[in-house]
């Protein structure tokens, strides 16, 4: 019985371990993606310059100008003019 449990749980442990990596290659492709796009959704953009929420509102409070076509509605961000005003301005 504790044989069949080890075994079990060796087998568990290989998947896990592959899982992960398949989320790895999953998540490198994402944000190649996301990469070759220029215009981006918040959560994009977040994800791409690994900011949170809050750095990004504050950005905006700062001074960078995002889209956001309707009131209450989505936020777009050109990925340049976001590159732009990081270098201009460190506010980390």
């Amino acid at each position: 019985m504790k044989l069949l449990k080890e075994r079990r749980f060796l087998f568990l442990l290989n998947r896990t371990n592959k899982l992960k990596k398949r989320i790895a290659v999953l998540e490198s492709l994402a944000l190649e993606n996301i990469k070759s796009k220029e215009i981006l959704t918040v959560e994009e953009t977040l994800e791409l310059f690994n900011m949170s929420r809050s750095t990004f509102d504050r950005l905006r409070k700062k001074g960078f100008k995002a889209s956001q076509p309707n009131r209450n509605g989505k936020i777009y961000v050109n990925r340049a003019e976001m590159e732009n005003f990081l270098q201009k301005k460190v506010v980390w």
